[in-house]
């Protein structure tokens, strides 16, 4: 397990824990995406809101900060898009609002540098889409998601009260 403390206080790993990439092991409970209709599921509870991805849900404890860890949400797609991209704080009383979906439909790594997240996606040159390339940026601290430098909506738009990857 790789560690470092940073100076916003926040510890990273980026160890995975889980057998599946549909689930990780939180402080707080199992994360699974196994969910009907592939939605999250913690203690195999359904969230508030609810999150569901495509095809799959994949889940990634990215990183701990205080009482908060930090999960990527992976939302496979289809043969349009490859996967888009969500990152939920889990806490001792719940989540918070996850991210929107985001990404270009390429995959992309997440890089964690003090309290910001980073995935790089490359420019992608689909069957059904062509995308440019786009950089995301989660700042924890402050919960702002940026695309290419702008900031974006930091909170998941919900379709009949669920947060749709």
């Amino acid at each position: 397990m790789t560690v470092a403390i940073l100076s916003c206080g926040a510890a990273f790993s980026t160890t995975a824990k889980a057998d599946s990439p549909r689930e990780d092991q939180t402080r707080y409970g199992l994360a699974s995406g196994n969910g009907p209709l592939n939605t999250l599921l913690i203690n195999g509870q359904p969230t508030t809101p609810k999150i569901s991805g495509n095809s799959a849900l994949f889940v990634q404890k990215i990183a701990e900060s205080g009482n908060t860890d930090v999960v990527l949400l992976t939302s496979v797609g289809g043969q349009a898009c490859d996967a888009q991209y969500s990152i939920l704080q889990v806490t001792p009383n719940g989540i918070k609002a996850p991210t929107p979906f985001f990404g270009n439909c390429s995959t992309a790594k997440p890089s964690i540098s003090g309290s910001k997240i980073t995935l790089k996606f490359p420019r992608n040159i689909g069957k059904y889409v062509t995308t440019p390339a786009e950089v995301d940026v989660y700042d924890l601290a402050t919960g702002i998601l940026t695309k290419n430098g702008k900031t974006i909506p930091s909170a998941c738009k919900l379709d009949d009260g669920v947060c749709q990857g």
